[in-house]
């Protein structure tokens, strides 16, 4: 009885993470308006009304993939910002590592949520509300951080600079290639953007510091 139980728990699991997948890259590529539950439903090879039992609309699972993938991003940002020493010299670009390398590893979901969250930071009253739900108070958090590292600094300046880290952080994202185009090169170098984002919002935080 438990192992039938269990078995079939698993499948809802494995369905409902498909469906998360497939919305994801859904979204991404055709944009909210543009993606349809039927052809998600195709995507995620589920029928349409197992997505509607599961979610009941667009924006719902809409919501939800913005849900799942900012709690992976968020838990892992939280988890690296608790192991800073914020009396250290180095306190400051720990802050930023912490905030930045989760999204650029595998809980940021790759370019398909680089191209959802991009359209969040610009969004419409939705996103803007989803912004709200799922990135403010991990973003407070990140705020005081940045305001404990920049001795005199208010909270609106950490919090300007922490939204222009996060502006930064977004074009990084994309991995796009257009930096090594406009540079005219095909070097990537992909294992030193994260250390290029750390040294511009440092550099960035303490001109903001002293201005």
């Amino acid at each position: 009885m438990n192992s039938t139980v269990e078995s079939t728990q698993d499948i809802k699991s494995d369905a409902l993470a498909r469906i998360l997948s497939a919305a994801e890259q859904e979204f991404a590529e055709r944009g909210f308006d543009g993606a349809g539950m039927k052809a998600l439903a195709a995507r995620a090879k589920v029928s349409q009304s197992l997505l509607h039992y599961h979610f009941g609309s667009k924006d719902k699972l809409y919501a939800a993939v913005i849900q799942s993938r900012s709690s992976a991003i968020n838990s892992e940002r939280l988890m690296l910002l608790g192991k800073v020493d914020m009396s250290a010299d180095d306190a400051l670009p720990q802050v930023f590592r912490a905030m930045f390398e989760p999204a650029l590893g595998p809980s940021g979901g790759g370019r398909a949520y680089a191209r959802i969250f991009a359209g969040l930071i610009a969004g419409n009253e939705r996103d803007q509300a989803l912004v709200r739900a799922n990135y403010d108070e991990t973003a407070k958090t990140f705020i005081a951080a940045i305001r404990d590292c920049l001795p005199g600094a208010g909270a609106l300046s950490a919090a300007q600079v922490y939204l222009c880290a996060l502006g930064v952080m977004a074009t990084a994202l994309s991995r796009e290639g257009r930096a090594q185009r406009l540079a005219g090169t095909t070097d990537t170098q992909d294992d030193e953007v994260l250390e290029t984002l750390i040294r511009f919002a440092v550099g960035g935080a303490k001109a903001i510091q002293n201005g």
